[in-house]
């Protein structure tokens, strides 16, 4: 590995959570036929609507910045007892014993469709013990942007949590067979963490991905259904709220939270770094490998011109080794690319949807804030109401309700904010595991890969040597004999 590649490991290597103290308990979990049918459907008519959903998952809004707000107010920050209390009402996240058994798979890219329309299709195969599912063993077929539709519905419909992300979309060589293995084998990882996550194997979303014969239309369907929510009730009113103007600037002042997302800066820094250089080291072997090819190209016309035989052969076995180090400069620059930059370019998509889950944590916040609002007018109108000689009963009675139930949902929507807190600070500790294990596992298979391809490079210039041994021995007779 060069230098450059070096550095940043050791850049990498600086944990930027480790220091942090959290309050929320560390989740671990591991990553643990049907005839198929191409489903050739035409799906023309939600392509517009697809097309905003891949800009909004591409284009993360950052927490802190949200487009239309004027005044400015402060979050409150969580109070020692409101900690307290959340951490001894934890999120209701299933044991693990109760826990499913899933294997998902995603197999057999294949090009449907004409010219204008044309698009890979692949197989999704899964297995489970869920008594949930239609069977134990299912087979779909899908696309890339139904992965892309699974992902933003299991965003917005669990506010708070860090959903696996699906790979960016691409419009340029998105038919070579490089790319389309490389797409499939980071859809293949992010359903299996999909699955593997506590609060999303349930989701019926992703059941209707896994199991639907009739996606498309399901698909539809669930897109013309108003949202339903999933941790409160606060989830639809938040999302209407957040189109609404004038809102109030969202200001942190919770101290962990705003750490949190320093650090997320600096280490979606730190791994795009170490991308360019690990891009740089698969160009580099690659170009190695055209290079090793055209020097053993070279080879042969000299030795079929020399008239020295056994230097002719010399040449001829040297060209050959050339060729075949070329093909192991390749091999080891695909390996890279299925190790390290894979691993790296996913993380850097997780750090998108650790925003994301920020961002529910801001509109519930101002839906909060909204319907405290709300609840003070009405507390207003109840106290001008009494005040008053001549009003009827009913009215202050009416009014008095009203400002219950007004009182009631704000109180809802600030239980709503310390949920999502507290879920989003235990899906950092999990995304902070996670992250150490993958990166272990890549940096492990990195280097048992690089020793494999140095010993194949070692044992060519070997049978180099045994190939033109008795070419050297024949020469030392003649030489003797003279």
């Amino acid at each position: 590995m060069d230098s450059t590649a070096t550095s940043s490991f050791e850049a990498l290597n600086i944990n930027p959570f480790q220091d942090v103290a959290s309050s929320s308990p560390q989740v671990k979990q591991p990553f643990p036929d049907d005839p198929w049918q191409q489903q050739e459907q035409a799906v023309r008519d939600d392509d517009k609507d697809t097309t905003n959903i891949e800009q909004e998952q591409q284009q993360p809004h950052d927490a802190s910045e949200p487009e239309t707000h004027t005044n400015d107010t402060t979050v409150p920050t969580t109070s020692a007892d409101n900690l307290e209390q959340m951490t001894d009402e934890p999120l209701p996240i299933p044991e693990q014993g109760e826990r499913p058994y899933f294997e998902v798979s995603v197999e057999d890219p294949q090009k449907v469709g004409d010219a204008i329309n044309a698009h890979i299709v692949y197989k999704v195969k899964t297995k489970t013990n869920s008594p949930d599912f239609r069977s134990s063993d299912m087979m779909v077929a899908r696309r890339y942007r139904d992965f892309l539709w699974l992902y933003n519905q299991l965003t917005h419909g669990n506010p708070g949590v860090i959903v696996p992300p699906v790979p960016e979309k691409h419009a340029l060589g998105r038919f070579q067979d490089e790319f389309v293995e490389s797409r499939r084998i980071a859809l293949e990882r992010c359903l299996r963490k999909i699955v593997a996550h506590p609060m999303l194997y349930g989701d019926p979303d992703l059941k209707v991905f896994l199991e639907s014969e009739s996606f498309n239309s399901e698909k539809r369907i669930k897109r013309a259904e108003p949202d339903t929510p999933k941790l409160g009730f606060m989830r639809s009113f938040s999302e209407t709220l957040s189109n609404a103007a004038p809102f109030s600037k969202f200001v942190e002042t919770d101290e962990w939270f705003s750490t949190k997302k320093a650090q997320l800066d600096t280490l979606e820094a730190q791994l795009k770094t170490l991308l360019k250089s690990v891009e740089a080291l698969v160009k580099q072997r690659k170009e190695l490998g055209a290079a090793s090819l055209d020097f053993g190209d070279s080879m042969f016309p000299l030795a079929s011109a020399e008239l020295n035989r056994n230097l002719s052969i010399h040449l001829t076995v040297l060209g050959n080794i050339q060729k075949e180090l070329k093909d192991l400069h390749e091999e080891q620059a695909r390996h890279d690319i299925l190790t390290l930059e894979h691993t790296i370019d996913e993380y850097i998509r997780i750090i998108g949807s650790i925003r994301l889950s920020f961002n529910a944590r801001m509109r519930a916040y101002q839906a909060y804030q909204q319907t405290d609002v709300e609840w003070q007018k009405k507390v207003v109108i109840h106290d001008k109401l009494k005040a008053q000689q001549k009003v009827k009963p009913e009215k202050i009675t009416a009014a008095a309700q009203e400002m219950e139930e007004m009182k009631q949902k704000a109180d809802d929507a600030q239980r709503e904010v310390e949920d999502i807190s507290r879920l989003i600070r235990g899906e950092l500790d999990r995304f902070d595991q996670e992250k150490v294990e993958d990166f272990r596992a890549s940096v492990e298979a990195f280097l048992q890969r690089m020793i494999e391809h140095q010993k194949k490079v070692i044992a060519l210039w070997e049978s180099y040597f045994e190939q033109t041994e008795s070419l050297d021995q024949e020469t030392d007779g003649e030489d003797d004999q003279d």
